[in-house]
């Protein structure tokens, strides 16, 4: 086969890798994630033979000291390393279907980025032909995202990524990419070409402001700033003049930042959340709070980190319960690629990430020369990623375009055919590894289907026999599994007809746990299902003493690997005290995490007070409210309101319930909460006393 040939194909492949994008399939599970990843990687797997099959055909190419392709293989080999070490390598190296990441994914992502290299090395023109491709796929995804914003009035939607987030990332980089291009063509206003150029930036500019996306807005505004600052520097004119610029530009970024303080920026799309941010910053404590957890986590373990996949496990392992004074959220990611690098695989895989992005910048400023203002939109591209992931992660969309930018930079190898080389052993090895990949990849994409099969089964006996069968090749996907087949039990739970039925879901959560034992959701989920089968065999008149114990050992277990989770002491407590009637040992948990709760976080009182309510133990749930607002507590939900509404009603204290409903209906006038209250009131005998309406 002729080289030209061969570089042909490859560039058909890779044209087709951005339509990815596009895919959204509902009858998969996560119909936004998993059938891209699984078609990128056939595609990806496809291209590998002809990149192989055109260093086998001539000498001299292969990019062994390219510092790109270097920078690539210690970043694989990092991860590979905290792979090898992690908590939980299975996880690890086969991720999960709601990311489609781990070790096997990024070895696609890095083997994309490979087949650019050498594409580029072999044909710098495809460059554009590429480009094309993003181009097309940015804008049917811009198009859709701007007539779902401004047209359908959603609330941030996000096309066909599922995550409007992500489509401001997205927008983000093709920006300046097309800035990029635009100024590698011969720059005329009259152009019809740059004209058309002009309108894709507008277009994805209007995207990205419906996606209100503050890291991608303070993305651009950096690319922006950036790059400019990165122009001046190396453009030969006085140094008085520079100075007078750069003091413009600082000028109006002091003068952006305190009209973001304005009520007018709050009435400007885009720019408004950045304003809401800034005016009221409690928005992103959860989220800062989760950073330092997770920076707490890499301190454990700062060498080669937890292991890719494992960040869930590493949050809980520094869990700070005070995030929840502030928003009920469980991170399984940083929301910071600085900080999830580290986490999950320690400095070796932070220096080897830096070495990959001091590459592109070391050729970067070697390029200068030959088109500034090309330099200068490569720079703002790379630093506009760099903001927008202070408070985010990569997924296949930037992944896609982020190496494509970084990939720009390579330049054309010399190519000498290689006539004497026998290759036929060698393609016969790669065509065989290429088959293995693709046979994994649709073994996938049927497991994922099949899910979504099952779940819109409407028998149970059905449904569960087809999960219990699908368990057995479900693979890296049975965690997944598991918790659907749970919510299938949930939702069918009056039609399940013989204990044999429900007995094929618990196995199928059973298999999972013994498989994933780490996983804080799966673990919950085989508790509910234990307490079911201990249910289910109270009622046919068996003993579940093995049940009950397996129960208390999963709860031990829980507290031994996530020590700082409060809702576990209360939940535990509740098991023990009502469940495996052992109320002394229930009290001495609740007490432990007491101890270690009370000064740093009041909440647990309160949980612990409505315990005791639950347990007719009123008088014991009025003296842990009561420490809990001497803790300093603070109502900020509604669930606490009612909670110590309920408390004080059932101590009959009716100044204390004033004082609670007050407070109540000034946070949430809303009438909803009214009638809450009132039945609550009427609940306890208390509408004559007390007057809603008064």
């Amino acid at each position: 086969m002729t080289i030209n040939r061969l570089i042909n194909y490859l560039t058909y492949v890779l044209f087709l890798v951005p339509f990815t994008l596009l895919i959204v399939d509902n009858s998969a599970l996560f119909p936004f994630i998993t059938t891209k990843a699984i078609i990128f990687r056939i595609l990806i797997s496809v291209g590998l033979v002809f990149a192989v099959w055109l260093y086998l055909l001539t000498q001299k190419t292969f990019p062994y000291k390219n510092l790109l392709f270097i920078g690539t293989l210690l970043f694989f080999l990092a991860n590979s390393i905290s792979t090898i070490l992690s908590v939980n390598p299975y996880r690890s190296f086969w991720g999960n279907a709601e990311r489609m990441e781990g070790l096997w994914s990024l070895f696609f992502y890095l083997s994309y980025f490979f087949l650019l290299i050498t594409l580029f090395q072999f044909e710098p023109k495809a460059k554009k032909t590429i480009f094309y491709s993003i181009l097309i796929v940015t804008t049917i995804i811009s198009l859709q995202e701007i007539n779902q914003a401004f047209f359908l009035k959603q609330e941030r939607p996000s096309a066909t990524l599922g995550n409007a987030t992500y489509i401001g990332f997205l927008n983000l980089l093709t920006i300046f990419l097309i800035i990029y291009f635009l100024f590698g063509e011969k720059f005329q206003l009259a152009n019809l070409k740059t004209l058309f150029y002009f309108v894709l930036i507008a277009l994805n500019l209007l995207s990205l402001i419906g996606s209100q996306t503050r890291g991608s807005i303070l993305g651009l505004l950096a690319g922006i700033f950036g790059g400019a600052f990165f122009y001046l520097l190396f453009l030969k004119i006085d140094l008085k003049k520079k100075f007078l610029i750069f003091s413009l530009l600082f000028i109006f970024l002091i003068s952006f930042y305190f009209f973001l303080k304005t009520e007018l920026a709050l009435t400007i799309p885009g720019v408004k959340r950045i304003a809401e941010t800034l005016q009221n910053p409690i928005s992103v404590f959860p989220r800062i709070f989760a950073w330092k957890i997770f920076f707490n986590a890499f301190l454990q373990k700062p060498i080669f980190g937890w292991g890719p996949e494992s960040e869930p496990i590493a949050f809980f392992s520094a869990f700070d319960p005070r995030i929840f004074n502030y928003e009920q959220a469980i991170f399984d990611r940083p929301h910071n690629k600085f900080i999830e690098i580290l986490v999950k695989t320690g400095i070796f895989g932070f220096i080897s990430w830096f070495f990959l992005i001091g590459s592109f910048i070391y050729y970067l400023l070697k390029k200068r020369d030959k088109n500034l203002l090309q330099a200068t939109s490569l720079f703002s591209f790379l630093l506009a990623y760099l903001t927008q992931s202070f408070s985010l992660f990569d997924m296949q969309a930037s992944y896609i375009l982020f190496f494509f930018g970084l990939s720009l930079v390579i330049d054309r190898v010399e190519i000498k055919l290689a006539q004497e080389r026998f290759i036929r052993p060698y393609l016969i090895l790669v065509f065989g590894l290429s088959l293995i990949f693709i046979i994994f990849h649709l073994q996938h994409f049927y497991i994922v289907r099949k899910i979504i099969t099952y779940l819109r089964t409407a028998d149970p006996q059905i449904a569960g026999q087809g999960f219990l069968r699908l368990s057995e090749i479900a693979g890296p996907f049975l965690t997944e599994e598991a918790v659907m087949a749970s919510n299938y039990l949930i939702d069918h739970a009056q039609e399940i007809k013989s204990p044999s039925d429900f007995l094929n879901f618990y196995k199928v959560v059973d298999k999972a746990y013994y498989r994933d034992q780490k996983d804080y959701r799966l673990n919950m989920i085989y508790i509910n299902h234990l307490l079911l089968l201990i249910e289910v065999k109270n009622q046919i008149g068996l003993e579940g003493g093995k049940d009950k114990e397996k129960v208390k050992e999963i709860y031990q277990n829980l507290l031994k690997s996530y020590p700082k989770m409060p809702e576990i002491y209360i939940n535990y407590a509740n098991f023990l005290y009502s469940v495996a009637d052992q109320k002394e040992l229930a009290l001495k948990i609740l007490t432990d995490g007491e101890n270690q709760f009370k000064d740093i976080y009041p909440r647990y009182l309160l949980e612990e007070a409505n315990f005791y309510l639950n347990k007719n133990e009123n008088q014991l749930a009025y003296q842990k409210l009561q420490l809990a607002l001497e803790k300093k507590f603070e109502f900020r939900f509604d669930d606490d309101f009612e909670k110590a509404l309920r408390i004080y009603l059932a101590n009959k204290d009716v100044e204390n319930s004033k004082k609670i409903i007050s407070l109540w209906i000034t946070q949430n006038k809303s009438e909803f909460i009214k009638e809450k209250i009132k039945q609550i009131l009427a609940t306890y005998g208390f509408s004559d006393i007390l007057k809603l309406d008064k």
